[in-house]
This record gives C-alpha cells, sequence and structure tokens, in this order.
C-alpha cells in the first residue's frame, strides 16, 4: 500500500527546496566577485644572476627573493633545475606582503668558458604561473695543462717523448703528487719543479717493446680543492 502525502504538505516542502537553492545562489553571488578579486601576484627581484668569474670545480651559491604582492598566498607547488644545478631550499608558501626565497647551487665541475644554467618554479599565480631563472659564469681552470692526451706512434722498437707542462692559473702555491701509474713497464716518466708553486713539466717517454695498441692514464693529486686531481691520458698505436 503507497502511503501519499497530502498536496498541501508536498508543496510545503518543493517551496522550501527552491527557497534554500536560491537564497545560497545569493550569497554564493555576493560572495564571489570578492573571492574572484583575491589572488596571489608574484615579483621577482631578479631574474638573472651571474657569478663572473669563477674556478672550475667550485661549488656556488645564490638566494633569489621572491614577494607575495598579491592579498591571497603565493605557493612555489614545484622546482626543476637542470643536470649540473640544484635547489637547496625553498619557501612553499608566502602569505600576501610576504617574501621568500629559493636557494640555488651549482657545481661547475667540468664547466668551461661561459656556462648558463636554469631554474624554472611552478606557482599558483594565475598571471605568472612559470617563472625561469638564468644563471651565469665564466669558469676558470684552476690548473692548466698544456695537453690533456699525448699520443705515441711509430715502430715498437723505437722510443720517442712528449712534454706536458701543469700549471697554477692562480694566485697559490701548487703541490702535486702522482697516483699509481697504469701503463708501468711500457711508458716512463719524470716530473720536474720548473717554477716554485707555479708549474710543472711532466716529461713521458715510451718503452720498445712487442706491442702494438695501448691506452692508460697518469693521475696527479694536487692540493687546489677547486681542482683535486689532474689526468694525462696516454695513447700508444706502433706497428712492427
Amino acid at each position: 500500500m503507497k502511503i501519499r502525502l497530502p498536496r498541501c504538505e508536498l508543496w510545503n516542502k518543493v517551496w522550501r527546496f527552491l527557497l534554500a537553492t536560491l537564497l545560497m545562489s545569493l550569497v554564493m553571488a555576493a560572495r564571489s566577485p570578492a573571492e574572484s578579486s583575491r589572488a596571489p601576484r608574484m615579483v621577482l627581484k631578479e631574474r638573472v644572476f651571474n657569478f663572473k668569474q669563477v674556478y672550475e670545480g667550485q661549488m656556488v651559491t645564490h638566494n633569489f627573493f621572491v614577494f607575495n604582492q598579491g592579498d591571497a598566498t603565493l605557493r612555489i607547488d614545484r622546482v626543476k633545475t637542470t643536470c649540473s644545478c640544484s635547489v637547496v631550499n625553498f619557501d612553499s608558501t608566502i602569505p600576501p606582503g610576504g617574501q621568500g626565497t629559493v636557494a640555488v647551487k651549482v657545481d661547475t665541475r667540468g664547466s668551461d668558458g661561459r656556462e648558463r644554467w636554469g631554474v624554472t618554479i611552478f606557482t599558483n599565480d594565475p598571471k605568472w604561473k612559470e617563472a625561469v631563472l638564468d644563471l651565469r659564469a665564466d669558469v676558470r681552470s684552476a690548473i692548466v695543462l698544456s695537453d690533456s692526451a699525448v699520443n705515441f706512434t711509430g715502430k715498437n722498437d723505437r722510443s720517442s717523448t712528449r712534454i706536458v707542462e701543469i700549471r697554477s692559473a692562480i694566485d697559490r702555491p701548487l703541490v702535486i703528487q702522482a697516483e699509481p701509474f697504469d701503463l708501468e713497464g711500457k711508458v716512463d716518466y719524470t716530473v720536474e719543479e720548473t717554477e716554485k708553486g707555479k708549474s710543472f713539466k711532466v716529461t713521458l717517454r715510451n718503452r720498445p717493446g712487442a706491442y702494438d695498441f695501448y691506452r692508460g692514464f697518469l693521475t696527479f693529486k694536487t692540493n687546489f680543492p677547486e681542482k683535486p686531481e689532474v689526468t694525462i691520458w696516454i695513447f700508444g698505436r706502433f706497428k712492427k
């Protein structure tokens, strides 16, 4: 048996529902202009920073300052960097009128000459969701080799000589110490300090022998933290 509500009671429920819906719509309409006007606004003090001259192997850092000149909280949701550049830390939220930082560290190992690194920050600023920060440097080597590799060629019953100069590129005494050599018996070498604390001459001489090819390296430890070691690659290709 179905129970039917009196018609007047049914209409009262319908009208109460419609009235509640109308009131909710009016409240939302009254609030929406004010709420939609609230938004974060990111301002960067700088987008490009130049470290200028640095030495290869140095770890250099810089802080980018981020300001929120909006009237809602600014979020830094994510930070993306290039391979040799890392973000030490960043402020994920910045209140209205507040300031935050993005701290960036750059590893210059393997860099040479004028280099650039990029950092992209992703935010909830509706007008600036992605911002690219640019870091630059002129990377110099603290220790310079006249040649990073030497080649011995010719007949395998003859000896020849190659010379490599190692010198300091900065105003600091240089000390080098040879590591174990993997071509002993095939190549001999001597080290001469040509200018005290400044430059060294490495003389390499191949030994005659019954071989047609070899490859190895001679590594020197240094007292420079920017360049803790230098390596000379050695190749030999001979014929009878």
